[in-house]
């Protein structure tokens, strides 16, 4: 079953004074559920754009995307809320959605998981750039998600903890649900995807 469908995606950006930079020339994706999908190509390239329109953050300018409601996003630049605690980041994404009372213990076994569960009433300021990534992670886990959108989510870790969040990702699709888009310039990461596609020119290959 397709999960996600990208078609004809443009993006252009204008510059004043300048005529307008075109990214994105006509991108086309398909992603079935409980797959995964590795995103490659050189710095500059438009990967981040694609990811941030794929994930509905940001509109193209032209093309279309349809995409579940319950989706997950770790952000390259972590994107912690830092007046609020790990565990308070972490159950961010639950407190818009009205059935989510096992939410805190879901939480707290994700932080577990990514070796958090000391952390949980610190707060993003007090942690290591490979901590946030870690709580970023979690975060985009809670609500259990059709589809995770990852921009470079081993990028701030060191090679150990780097290789457990590949297997957290990897086991997502353990039950055939949750499906993952990744941009990453890492071998290993895109390695543990089922697909991986590069992005060069403005099209996906």
């Amino acid at each position: 079953m397709t999960i996600l469908t990208a078609t004809d995606l443009k993006k252009s950006f204008r510059l004043p004074g300048q005529p307008p930079v075109e990214v994105l020339k006509g991108v086309n994706l398909s992603v079935a559920a409980g797959e995964k999908v590795a995103i490659v190509g050189r710095s500059g390239a438009g990967k981040s754009t694609l990811l941030h329109i794929l994930g509905g953050l940001l509109k193209p300018t032209s093309g279309t995307v349809a995409r579940p409601s319950n989706i997950g996003f770790v952000f390259q630049a972590y994107h912690l809320m830092p007046e609020l605690t790990v565990l308070e980041n972490v159950l961010l994404p639950t407190m818009a959605r009205r059935r989510t009372p096992d939410a805190p213990v879901r939480a707290r076994a994700l932080l577990d998981k990514v070796g958090l569960a000391a952390r949980l009433d610190h707060l993003p300021a007090e942690l290591s750039g490979g901590e946030r990534q870690r709580v970023a992670l979690a975060r985009a886990l809670v609500t259990e998600p059709d589809i995770v959108f990852a921009d470079e989510p081993t990028g701030n870790l060191d090679a150990l903890t780097g290789a457990d969040i590949l297997k957290m990702l990897a086991d997502l699709s353990a039950g055939g649900r949750t499906a993952l888009v990744m941009v990453t310039h890492s071998v290993e990461a895109a390695a543990i995807c089922d697909r991986r596609l590069t992005l060069a020119g403005g099209t996906l290959a």
